[in-house]
């Protein structure tokens, strides 16, 4: 063993210096580590008198021609947080208690107010043709301190496309120099933690624009059709679903025909997938009273080109 010298006024001490004293100095130390850590050892987070909240918004449940949004907004309570990844922990720590989570994006065409989303209206009265997709979820937290409550949220889509095909007869995408064209009862107010339509709403109307395309499958392969593209946040119930589309001709003349959508539209909020409806526009030949949109059906798959 190694020895060590004291001096003294009256003599030199000898002392032995072993790893055993070594060893007594190691184990006071780490003694007084963890006494000086016991107190936090009781907690499971850094907040032990709040709890924190941690949420993930599932996308899946989005329709094949809707893509997930870039930002959304979680709420809880009065306090809300834009977020940009699916997996979020909400900015304040909260006390025990019970709490309203909600998730909602804010697409473009669409406003939203307190817990309300109405589709934008244009100048002219009627709604936005094709607003953004919108998607809502709402869930009860218990949030208890000194934990972190993780929840999933399945985000609900709001907003369904609707593409409206009129097929045309031979000669006749050369006769048309212009259309406008109107659908009634349409919805445009819902509540984002039910995802119900508000109550007492009546329908507005939206003015569909209907431009020469080239659609596949038709009746007939290849042959051109009027096509508009819509986005509507649901149908009232109880109202009918008129379309008036005027058609301009080169020669001066004007057709104003009328077709009700109303029970091909009745269940329109059932399913997010887009849906297609397909029908016969017959424009009058010389002689004839007028024309007509007829056999109207809904079509399961094709691809459209708007030009």
């Amino acid at each position: 063993m190694d020895k060590m010298t004291i001096r003294t006024n009256k003599r030199a001490i000898p002392i032995i210096k072993s790893a055993f004293t070594g060893k007594l100095l190691i184990f006071a130390l780490a003694t007084l580590q963890l006494t000086g850590c016991a107190k936090d050892d009781r907690h499971n987070t850094p907040h032990p008198d709040r709890g924190a909240v941690r949420v993930t918004t599932d996308w899946s449940g989005c329709s094949s021609d809707a893509s997930v949004p870039g930002s959304h907004t979680l709420r809880i309570g009065a306090e809300s947080q834009e977020v940009t990844a699916e997996t979020n922990t909400f900015k304040s720590l909260l006390a025990p208690g019970s709490y309203r989570l909600l998730a909602y994006n804010t697409p473009e065409g669409v406003s939203i107010t307190g817990n309300t989303a109405t589709v934008d209206t244009k100048d002219d009265g009627t709604l936005t043709p094709q607003p953004g997709y919108l998607f809502s979820a709402t869930k009860e937290l218990d949030v208890e301190a000194d934990d972190t409550l993780k929840v999933t949220l399945p985000m609900q889509q709001h907003i369904r496309s609707l593409t409206l095909t009129l097929e045309l007869a031979e000669g006749d995408k050369e006769r048309i120099a212009g259309t406008s064209a109107t659908l009634t009862g349409i919805a445009h107010s819902l509540d984002l933690t039910t995802g119900e339509q508000n109550v007492g709403q009546t329908g507005r109307t939206v003015a569909p624009e209907f431009k020469l395309s080239t659609v596949t499958p038709t009746r007939a392969e290849g042959k051109p059709a009027l096509a508009a593209l819509l986005r509507l946040m649901g149908v009232i119930t109880g109202e009918r679903q008129t379309l008036t589309l005027t058609v301009s001709l080169k020669d001066g003349s004007v057709q104003t025909l009328v077709t009700d959508l109303t029970d091909l539209l009745k269940g329109f909020g059932g399913t997010m997938e887009a849906l297609r409806l397909d029908a016969l526009l017959n424009l009058p030949t010389e002689g004839d009273m007028g024309g007509t949109i007829t056999g109207w059906k809904e079509v399961d798959n094709g691809d459209i080109t708007i030009h």
